[in-house]
């Protein structure tokens, strides 16, 4: 039953949901709900009652500006509509790999994630194929000192996961603004915007992206809700996005050795590669993982081209320069309390910044990046290194980690190992919002095998399923 929650005819199909007890309340209907939907269905003895509610509508699309005080957050990354933000993305993944789950940057390295590495992997394969990921393993390139390669796939079809939902045996409403959640004997309530409807679920999980999962969480704080709550103080600490600059520029007149790093199709996927510096030298001087990719850049190009209107050099020009690329970058960012999210006068503000730790890795990656392409005469490199032109060139990369993070040290988690909000029997938190550390890649192939974990939690499981699973 699909219901638009802004349409008068509705009204009393919506007061008769609200007298329906479900086993499960989903608020969102992004990648996360969609991974953990699947899994919740697939128990088919059970067939539990779920709602989800989505804000946004199932047809347009609708921004909403975020406010932030020192990087910078793109206006789309915000976006409300059914499918959440695969609206958006290219369907370009990766898994993180084990030491980005661990914090380099401490003297004794730990692993701060509620599972090991190996479980996660096992997630990670377990992942519904329909969904749009694969864990296959391309056939790895020799790696070049200092650097190593990093994979990526994607189906060469992006996919919007909002269709998974007409497969799918549950109530949604959409259109409809969440408020507050607020934990009743051992039931959840939920509060939406202007009209007052309260939906029960025994279970409620939270599947609003970086961002809003922890926007939610501070309004049903200030409403006065969850007073329960462990660790209230620490709600909205220790956000990260995956900051992207052009680092310069790089152009091969003759050699083609750039163009294996380039996006490549293969069978049904898209491939493609990018630099990061070895593992053993991140860890060894304390750095943070980043990765670099070439893009091909025709900005100068056709700057030139509208100076110059002759023919001929016209052709000479685009010949010269047809192997021009950026140098691009992914950042990877340290977990910091002053990265945050917060309120201030009814309004949501991002504040994330670079630290010393940031820059000096992009500084040594710049270095290394000059003494690597030095060996090759023919190029031509272009790399600007300073602060403040750093921070100019910096891009949001739509990537919101953080806000609710677990921890094995309780006084920082705001989750418990299963993602349930500490202090609380029965609110879960299932979004990037949770991530301890943010590696470098894009985080949602990680968030939908979260998603599929806690669907097998939620049905009764443990973690020694997907051992099962995968021997299939």
């Amino acid at each position: 039953m699909k219901i638009n929650f802004k349409d008068k005819k509705n009204l009393i199909r919506l007061k008769k949901i609200s007298y329906i007890t479900y086993d499960y309340i989903i608020i969102g209907s992004g990648p996360a709900s969609i991974t953990l939907l699947n899994k919740l269905k697939s128990y088919k003895k059970r067939n539990p009652k779920i709602l989800v509610i989505e804000r946004g509508d199932f047809y347009k699309k609708e921004y909403k500006k975020i406010n932030y005080t020192k990087l910078p957050i793109k206006f789309n990354s915000r976006v409300f509509s059914v499918g959440g933000t695969s609206n958006e993305w290219s369907n370009i993944s990766s898994y993180f790999e084990k030491f980005e789950m661990e914090a380099r940057w401490l003297k004794k390295i730990k692993n701060f994630w509620p599972i090991s590495h190996t479980k996660l992997i096992g997630y990670y394969k377990s992942l519904d194929k329909n969904l749009g990921f694969n864990y296959q393993k391309i056939k790895k390139i020799k790696s070049t000192i200092p650097f190593e390669i990093r994979n990526f796939i994607a189906n060469k079809k992006p996919k919007n996961f909002k269709y998974f939902l007409n497969s799918i045996d549950v109530d949604l409403i959409y259109n409809c603004n969440v408020t507050s959640v607020d934990e009743i004997k051992n039931l959840t309530l939920i509060n939406t915007e202007k009209k007052k409807f309260f939906f029960k679920g025994f279970k409620t999980i939270i599947c609003c992206g970086g961002i809003e999962s922890v926007n939610l969480v501070l309004n049903s704080l200030s409403q006065k809700k969850i007073l329960k709550m462990k660790n209230k103080k620490n709600v909205g600490k220790f956000f990260s996005d995956h900051p992207k600059l052009n680092l310069g520029y790089l152009m091969f007149p003759k050699i083609k050795l750039i163009k294996k790093f380039q996006l490549r199709v293969k069978n049904k996927y898209i491939e493609y590669f990018g630099l990061s510096i070895k593992k053993k030298i991140q860890k060894d001087m304390k750095l943070l993982n980043t990765y670099v990719r070439f893009e091909k850049s025709s900005n100068r190009v056709s700057k030139a081209l509208k100076l110059i209107k002759i023919p001929i050099l016209q052709r000479i020009i685009k010949n010269k320069f047809k192997n021009f690329y950026k140098i691009r970058i992914f950042c990877e960012m340290k977990p910091t309390y002053d990265n945050m999210i917060f309120q201030k006068n009814k309004k949501l503000y991002v504040n994330y910044k670079f630290n010393k730790i940031e820059y000096s890795t992009i500084k040594f990656l710049t270095k290394r990046i000059l003494d690597y392409f030095s060996y090759y005469p023919e190029k031509e490199v272009e790399i600007l290194y300073s602060k403040k032109l750093i921070d100019r060139n910096i891009e949001d990369a739509s990537h919101h980690m953080g806000g609710l993070i677990y921890s094995p040290d309780k006084k920082i988690a705001c989750v418990d190992k299963n993602l349930r909000i500490n202090g609380l029997k029965n609110i879960f938190v299932c979004s990037s919002a949770i991530f301890p550390t943010f590696g470098s890649v894009n985080p949602t192939m990680t968030i939908c095998a979260f998603a599929y974990r806690l669907g097998i939690y939620l049905s009764g499981g443990t973690d020694n399923h997907y051992k099962k699973i995968n021997q299939k």
